[in-house]
């Protein structure tokens, strides 16, 4: 058979089935197709065939033992059982993806409603809250004054203009105020008040966009909380106010509502 057929083709006959049925792979039946063609390989092929259906009949005769009976395999679980959505809904890998899915959605969300509660210069009154919750009193200087008169105090003793406290908010009583420079050299005013835990801050304002500006008239308080403080700020002539007191929003938000009235 070897000068009859090519390598491919000759190892293909070489392991052909031996039913008479044609073979459901194209390149076996060419092969067979071929070989039938040539009388020698064919008569090698036909030998070939008798042969391995004689030694299959010899093989089917013998009694399979009860033990290994047992453990073949049944073909309907090699095929494999279709699996119910629920136990596909269980696979662990199934769950993971889903988890995942899940996170990242709460991730984008947090980001997303955090990002609709930021104006310009929230960040500024994020890091006002830090300064507010690590001041001492010996760090202010020593004040006794009405909150309406510190526009004039802030000009007089350090030039800082429109540094005014909101009318709502001008009977309140001042204890101590001090001037620093932020960690962006911006000059920003501090002021303690005879109400325990409450401050002001005073700072210029960052640029507002269009979009910043209309949401600014649509609410006029704007809050923050951070470091176990919550503060709520307005700006006016280029300048942010904020009040901030140790607490949360629902706890200042009443107090800022009853002033205005």
């Amino acid at each position: 058979m070897k000068r009859w057929l090519s390598r491919r083709k000759r190892a293909l006959v070489e392991c052909a089935p031996i039913s008479e049925a044609p073979p459901n792979d194209r390149a076996m039946r060419s092969a067979l197709e071929t070989a039938r063609t040539i009388p020698e390989a064919a008569a090698s092929l036909t030998t070939q065939q008798q042969f391995d259906q004689a030694l299959a009949r010899l093989v089917g005769q013998i009694e399979v033992p009860r033990v290994a009976a047992e453990w073949r395999v049944n073909v309907a679980s090699i095929k494999g059982m279709k699996r119910s959505w629920k136990k596909t809904a269980a696979h662990p890998a199934i769950l993971a993806t889903v988890l995942a899915v899940l996170v990242m959605a709460g991730l984008t969300v947090y980001f997303l409603n955090e990002r609709l509660h930021e104006f310009p210069g929230s960040v500024t009154a994020k890091k006002m809250l830090v300064v507010a919750s690590n001041t001492r009193r010996a760090q202010l200087d020593p004040l006794d004054t009405d909150a309406i008169n510190l526009g004039d105090y802030f000009f007089m003793k350090f030039q800082l203009e429109h540094f005014d406290v909101p009318m709502s908010l001008a009977d309140l009583r001042a204890t101590g105020a001090r001037v620093f420079d932020d960690d962006e050299g911006h000059r920003v005013a501090q002021v303690s008040l005879a109400e325990s835990g409450m401050q002001f801050f005073l700072y210029p304002a960052e640029r507002p966009s269009a979009e910043s500006a209309a949401t600014a008239k649509k609410m006029r308080w704007r809050y923050v909380e951070d470091e176990g403080w919550s503060g709520a700020v307005e700006e006016h002539n280029g300048v942010c106010f904020m009040v901030a007191m140790r607490g949360s929003k629902e706890d200042l938000e009443p107090y800022l509502t009853s002033r205005a009235k």
